[in-house]
């Protein structure tokens, strides 16, 4: 299969080498600590930082844009629903009929759409540095059960390799002379039902040779289960923990009593 469907990035880096837990723990704190933040210049900041975790860990340019092509058009329709519905804070710069458009609101609205681009990325910074055998085990060594976790490993290894198997289906069947791009929306959306058959067929397939492959290895026979590999947090992973534990009380302290990134374009009221 193709690498560029393959979430995890093999790699020798400190990300790469840090403990899933503690990657874990900078998506959550980093992801509460966005959701709190409307302030433009704060979410540019850390969507600057984010990039260069992944750059300087190793992760290419290419995977960059790659989680940029899936979250703009997002980013964008929100950016814009934002503005218009929302009234602008002080002077406006346009107006027309109910549309007033001024630099608070519009500098919201970047923020507000910016905000999910820097929440897929916290996420990508997880998944682009974390195979799935350590991902299953750390979320093992939280007290996840481990069917539960083996589940939530086998999701993000195969949704990669069905979004390939999408790919090669469309190609196959627009090579036979399937036209998707022509007629209106509803004549399009009919020309990707021989994709949905051959994916749903596909998808069954593979389902039952991965089910073989389970009851061939026992799976769930034994109350105990045993690891060949046990994750154990190195010193620099409790230091990591302890500094992003601080940051996030401290970043959370400023923001709930002191204002930090309560407004679009201030960082302080």
């Amino acid at each position: 299969m193709s690498p560029v469907y393959e979430l995890y990035q093999p790699g020798r880096s400190w990300l790469h080498d840090a403990d899933p837990r503690l990657k874990l723990a900078f998506v959550l704190c980093s992801s509460l600590c966005l959701l709190l933040t409307v302030n433009l210049w704060l979410i540019l900041g850390m969507l600057l930082l984010l990039h260069l975790i992944l750059l300087v860990s190793g992760v290419g340019a290419a995977r960059v844009a790659s989680v940029w092509r899936v979250t703009l058009p997002t980013v964008l329709l929100v950016s814009v629903l934002w503005t218009v519905f929302n009234e602008p804070v002080g002077p406006a710069w346009f107006e027309w009929g109910a549309l007033r458009l001024g630099p608070a609101n519009l500098a919201q609205g970047a923020a507000i759409g910016l905000r999910i681009a820097a929440l897929a990325f916290t996420v990508f910074v997880w998944l682009y540095t974390t195979d799935s055998e350590r991902l299953v085990l750390g979320l093992v060594a939280l007290g996840l059960p481990f069917t539960w976790g083996f589940t939530a490993g086998m999701a993000l290894r195969y949704l990669p390799t069905m979004a390939g198997v999408f790919r090669a289906i469309s190609e196959a069947q627009q090579a036979r002379g399937l036209d998707l791009h022509a007629g209106g929306f509803l004549k399009r959306m009919r020309a990707y039902i021989p994709i949905t058959v051959a994916m749903v067929i596909t998808a069954l397939r593979t389902s039952q040779s991965v089910s073989y492959g389970l009851e061939s290895r026992a799976l769930g026979a034994m109350p105990h289960r045993t690891f060949l590999r046990r994750l154990r947090l190195r010193p620099s992973d409790i230091g990591g923990l302890i500094a992003l534990g601080i940051l996030a009380a401290g970043y959370l302290y400023a923001r709930l009593r002191l204002g930090l990134g309560s407004l679009p374009l201030a960082l302080f009221p």
